[in-house]
């Protein structure tokens, strides 16, 4: 019998100037790959919030505009950008139920600082200016499907597990970054400064948190579609398993 195609819950935010190619990559690579896209609407309501993921097999957080610093205590820094504070806490809050059903989460930029941040975690609201020695450019200016720089992926991580490489392009479009590394996860891939690019949970959890964009490159990029098919059979397989346990729940009430 075919699994049934997972449910996935993708972050969506439309500024005023209304941005919705960005959003379509991540319908469009979710539907190519065998999942269900499904975009949670920024809400204030915390049941609704709550509904929102209960009815979810997978968390889809998206990139976009800059966290704000209030989030992690900070005050901003002469280079941050344009902040949507009510975005930070709706998402905040998704992650947190999300976390709290353990279902497999994909964090895509500012969406795997917030990963980090909910693990009590860091960040670098700046690279360029933060962080001392000589970087490489993280915010290329080329269309976001070019390949601008190459990240060193650790041995023995998840992420290595899934792409089966140490070494790959990636596309780049950020001046934030993850600094230190909250509770739980551990650091999956850098890039050739340092820079961290890939973040993944210690346990057997499907939670990763990348700074590259592999919605915009998995029609072309073998390990951008690699991790994006994995997050989906992981949703999958997670459904199945409630099921599971939903079918044995009804079994021992009838039982009694």
């Amino acid at each position: 019998m075919n699994m049934k195609r997972p449910i996935i819950g993708i972050t969506s935010e439309v500024l005023n100037n209304g941005n919705l190619h960005a959003l379509k990559e991540y319908v469009d690579a979710v539907s190519d790959l065998g999942g269900v896209p499904m975009l949670l609407a920024k809400t204030t309501e915390d049941e609704a919030i709550k509904e929102q993921v209960n009815r979810i097999d997978g968390l889809y957080l998206t990139g976009g505009t800059d966290i704000d610093p209030a989030t992690y205590d900070e005050e901003p820094h002469p280079m941050l950008g344009r902040v949507e504070s009510g975005r930070d806490a709706y998402e905040l809050k998704v992650l947190e139920y999300a976390l709290n059903r353990a279902i497999p989460i994909l964090a895509i930029c500012r969406g795997s600082q917030l990963l980090n941040i909910i693990h009590g975690g860091s960040m670098y609201q700046d690279i360029n200016s933060e962080i001392e020695g000589d970087l490489i450019q993280h915010k290329m200016q080329s269309d976001r499907d070019f390949l601008q720089h190459s990240i060193e992926v650790k041995s023995g991580t998840k992420l290595h597990d899934i792409v089966g490489e140490t070494k790959f392009r990636i596309n780049s479009v950020h001046h934030q970054a993850n600094d230190e590394i909250g509770e739980g996860l551990i650091i999956s891939a850098t890039a050739p400064d340092g820079v961290i690019e890939a973040i993944e949970s210690q346990n057997d959890t499907f939670m990763f948190g990348l700074q590259f964009h592999p919605e915009a490159l998995y029609y072309k990029h073998e390990p951008s579609k690699k991790i994006i098919a994995a997050f989906i059979q992981a949703a999958a397989e997670h459904y199945a398993a409630m099921g599971e346990e939903i079918d044995e729940q009804k079994q021992k009430e009838v039982k009694e």
